[in-house]
């Protein structure tokens, strides 16, 4: 009697210890495949909200990003008088921008993208901030120039002080004590922002190869400070050359997983990136105009 009633308590813990060994096994697999479902659901309500122009919050490893997906129709991008006519966007250059966009996204893919990650895991935050601020001062001289072609005295005054304090007491422009200590905001300027000032238009959209995203203006305007670019007065081709594209791949480097993020939640992707360069360009002109005729 002892015994059988001995035996059948012994089966039954067996039996429990096998349920709860079965039972611990299947568990990181059924949490991984509801963690997967529910990146899933995430990510069709996230293409959703792109559909119909919501904002969308995107989370990377610097921490989660909102972002907005379609052309804010605050005025035209050439209409200074606000009245809202003409398209909301100008590609007549479609077929060409998609092809370029598509070798663009191949590039970020799979040379780019994995380099920026290497790049980010071997050099800290805090050393590429420091690389950042001293490509910002190299460009300063250039900022200076380009205010003063638009008459805006002011902020050349604030570039010729932010390249001065920063290039002594900021080590060549690693720090930025400009800001910190003297309260010197940065005006940056492009020769775009010039030819905008004076009611040049952006002209066509248009997807630079490996830049990205820009129209007519912009590409002009980096071609010609190409020749002018401080860097190239430091330093001979082709080291001047390899030290702007690594200017650039650091700018990109802070970049690449958001957009990553994006291009993957996107419906048409090209179409996303189009707007929100378009948006951005709106949003700028609209204010710069709000401030003149607030000045006036």
């Amino acid at each position: 009697m002892l015994k059988n009633l001995f035996l059948k308590h012994t089966l039954l813990l067996l039996f429990l210890l096998s349920a709860t060994a079965c039972t611990t096994t299947d568990e990181p697999e059924s949490l991984a495949q509801n963690e997967s479902v529910a990146q899933k659901q995430q990510q069709n309500e996230n293409v959703e909200k792109l559909r119909s122009g919501k904002d969308v919050t995107v989370q990377t490893s610097q921490g989660n990003i909102s972002v907005s997906p379609n052309v804010v129709a605050i005025t035209d991008a050439q209409d200074k008088q606000g009245n809202g006519e003409g398209p909301f966007y100008y590609d007549p250059w479609e077929d060409f921008n998609r092809a370029i966009f598509s070798f663009n996204n191949y590039s970020y893919e799979y040379v780019l993208s994995p380099a920026a990650q290497g790049y980010r895991y071997i050099v800290p935050a805090a050393a590429r901030d420091k690389i950042g601020n001293a490509f910002d001062n190299i460009r300063e001289p250039l900022n200076l120039l380009n205010n003063l072609a638009a008459g805006q005295f002011k902020e050349a005054g604030a570039n010729l002080g932010r390249f001065a304090i920063n290039s002594t007491l900021g080590l060549f422009g690693l720090f930025d004590p400009a800001k910190h200590w003297f309260d010197i905001d940065a005006q940056r300027q492009t020769l775009g922002d010039t030819l905008q000032h004076y009611d040049v238009g952006a002209g066509p959209y248009l997807v630079l190869p490996i830049l990205g995203p820009g129209d007519s203006r912009s590409a002009f305007s980096l071609l010609t400070e190409s020749f002018i670019h401080p860097i190239d007065q430091l330093v001979d081709s082709p080291d001047s050359y390899y030290i702007r594209s690594f200017d650039g791949f650091d700018d990109y480097s802070d970049q690449a997983e958001t957009y990553d993020a994006l291009y993957q939640q996107a419906e048409d992707p090209y179409i996303y990136f189009r707007n929100q360069y378009i948006q951005g360009k709106r949003r700028d002109e609209y204010f710069q105009y709000k401030q003149v005729d607030d000045n006036e």
